[in-house]
Protein backbone atom coordinates (compact mmCIF):
# COMPACT_ATOMS: atom_id res chain seq x y z
CA UNK A 1 0.00 0.00 0.00
CA UNK A 2 1.28 3.71 0.68
CA UNK A 3 4.55 4.56 3.20
CA UNK A 4 3.20 6.80 5.78
CA UNK A 5 5.69 8.93 8.05
CA UNK A 6 4.37 9.57 11.96
CA UNK A 7 5.69 12.50 13.67
CA UNK A 8 4.73 12.66 17.51
CA UNK A 9 6.85 12.77 20.42
CA UNK A 10 5.10 10.33 22.98
CA UNK A 11 6.82 6.49 21.54
CA UNK A 12 3.65 5.44 22.78
CA UNK A 13 1.81 6.97 20.37
CA UNK A 14 3.62 6.11 17.59
CA UNK A 15 3.54 2.87 18.62
CA UNK A 16 -0.02 2.76 18.33
CA UNK A 17 -0.47 4.25 15.06
CA UNK A 18 1.82 1.80 13.49
CA UNK A 19 0.18 -1.24 15.08
CA UNK A 20 -3.34 0.50 13.66
CA UNK A 21 -1.73 1.76 10.14
CA UNK A 22 0.39 -1.45 9.65
CA UNK A 23 -2.85 -3.92 10.01
CA UNK A 24 -4.37 -1.86 7.19
CA UNK A 25 -1.40 -2.79 4.86
CA UNK A 26 0.65 0.46 5.00
CA UNK A 27 4.52 0.86 5.57
CA UNK A 28 5.55 2.90 8.57
CA UNK A 29 8.22 4.89 9.03
CA UNK A 30 8.20 7.36 12.68
CA UNK A 31 10.05 10.44 13.52
CA UNK A 32 10.08 12.32 17.35
CA UNK A 33 10.26 15.98 16.03
CA UNK A 34 9.13 17.88 13.22
CA UNK A 35 13.69 18.28 12.51
CA UNK A 36 13.84 14.38 12.71
CA UNK A 37 11.08 14.20 10.31
CA UNK A 38 11.94 16.55 7.37
CA UNK A 39 15.07 14.91 7.55
CA UNK A 40 13.02 11.73 6.41
CA UNK A 41 11.00 13.44 3.81
CA UNK A 42 14.37 14.51 2.20
CA UNK A 43 15.98 11.19 2.13
CA UNK A 44 12.78 8.75 1.59
CA UNK A 45 9.50 11.21 0.80
CA UNK A 46 6.30 9.08 2.22
CA UNK A 47 3.25 9.12 0.65
CA UNK A 48 1.37 10.69 3.86
CA UNK A 49 2.53 12.10 7.02
CA UNK A 50 0.52 12.02 10.30
CA UNK A 51 1.88 15.32 12.46
CA UNK A 52 1.01 16.45 15.96
CA UNK A 53 1.53 20.05 16.61
CA UNK A 54 3.09 20.08 19.88
CA UNK A 55 6.70 18.59 19.20
CA UNK A 56 10.42 19.01 20.84
CA UNK A 57 12.99 20.56 18.82
CA UNK A 58 10.11 21.95 16.02
CA UNK A 59 6.45 21.72 16.37
CA UNK A 60 4.38 20.91 13.74
CA UNK A 61 3.58 24.35 12.81
CA UNK A 62 7.38 25.13 12.27
CA UNK A 63 7.11 21.54 9.98
CA UNK A 64 4.34 22.67 8.09
CA UNK A 65 6.00 25.93 7.46
CA UNK A 66 9.56 24.59 6.44
CA UNK A 67 7.67 21.90 3.95
CA UNK A 68 5.52 24.75 2.59
CA UNK A 69 8.58 27.22 2.43
CA UNK A 70 10.16 24.60 0.55
CA UNK A 71 7.24 23.71 -2.06
CA UNK A 72 6.92 20.43 -0.66
CA UNK A 73 3.59 19.03 -0.87
CA UNK A 74 2.41 16.06 0.69
CA UNK A 75 -0.83 15.14 2.29
CA UNK A 76 -0.53 15.78 6.27
CA UNK A 77 -2.63 14.51 8.88
CA UNK A 78 -2.70 16.92 12.05
CA UNK A 79 -2.95 14.97 15.71
CA UNK A 80 -4.17 17.69 18.54
CA UNK A 81 -5.48 17.31 21.30
CA UNK A 82 -8.38 19.12 20.48
CA UNK A 83 -8.85 21.34 17.45
CA UNK A 84 -10.18 25.54 18.09
CA UNK A 85 -11.28 27.16 15.19
CA UNK A 86 -8.33 28.91 15.17
CA UNK A 87 -6.01 26.12 15.54
CA UNK A 88 -7.96 24.08 12.51
CA UNK A 89 -7.84 27.38 10.55
CA UNK A 90 -4.20 27.88 11.06
CA UNK A 91 -2.81 24.27 10.05
CA UNK A 92 -5.06 24.11 6.80
CA UNK A 93 -3.17 27.64 6.21
CA UNK A 94 0.05 25.64 6.31
CA UNK A 95 -1.23 23.07 3.58
CA UNK A 96 -2.17 19.95 6.29
CA UNK A 97 -5.00 18.12 5.10
CA UNK A 98 -7.34 16.74 8.08
CA UNK A 99 -7.49 17.00 11.36
CA UNK A 100 -8.08 14.34 13.68
CA UNK A 101 -8.88 14.98 17.34
CA UNK A 102 -6.38 12.81 19.81
CA UNK A 103 -6.78 9.81 21.31
CA UNK A 104 -6.91 8.60 17.40
CA UNK A 105 -9.33 5.62 17.05
CA UNK A 106 -8.79 3.07 14.35
CA UNK A 107 -12.06 4.01 12.16
CA UNK A 108 -11.47 7.76 11.91
CA UNK A 109 -8.07 7.12 10.83
CA UNK A 110 -8.78 4.76 8.40
CA UNK A 111 -11.20 6.94 6.77
CA UNK A 112 -8.90 9.48 6.89
CA UNK A 113 -6.04 7.53 4.97
CA UNK A 114 -8.39 6.43 2.65
CA UNK A 115 -9.84 10.36 1.69
CA UNK A 116 -6.16 11.67 1.20
CA UNK A 117 -4.69 8.90 -0.53
CA UNK A 118 -5.09 7.44 -4.01
CA UNK A 119 -6.08 3.83 -4.21
CA UNK A 120 -3.77 1.81 -5.58
CA UNK A 121 -4.58 0.08 -8.91
CA UNK A 122 -4.24 -3.29 -9.08
CA UNK A 123 -3.52 -4.97 -12.48
CA UNK A 124 -5.37 -8.28 -13.28
CA UNK A 125 -3.09 -10.58 -14.83
CA UNK A 126 -5.11 -12.98 -17.56
CA UNK A 127 -4.82 -16.79 -17.13
CA UNK A 128 -3.44 -18.60 -19.75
Amino acid sequence: MSRILITDDPSTQRIILSGILQTLGHEVDTAGNGQEALEKIEANPPDCMLLDNLLPVMDGFQTLETLQAGNITLPIIMLPANIPEWLKTRCLELGATILLNKPIKHAPLQKAIQEILPRLKTTEVPCI
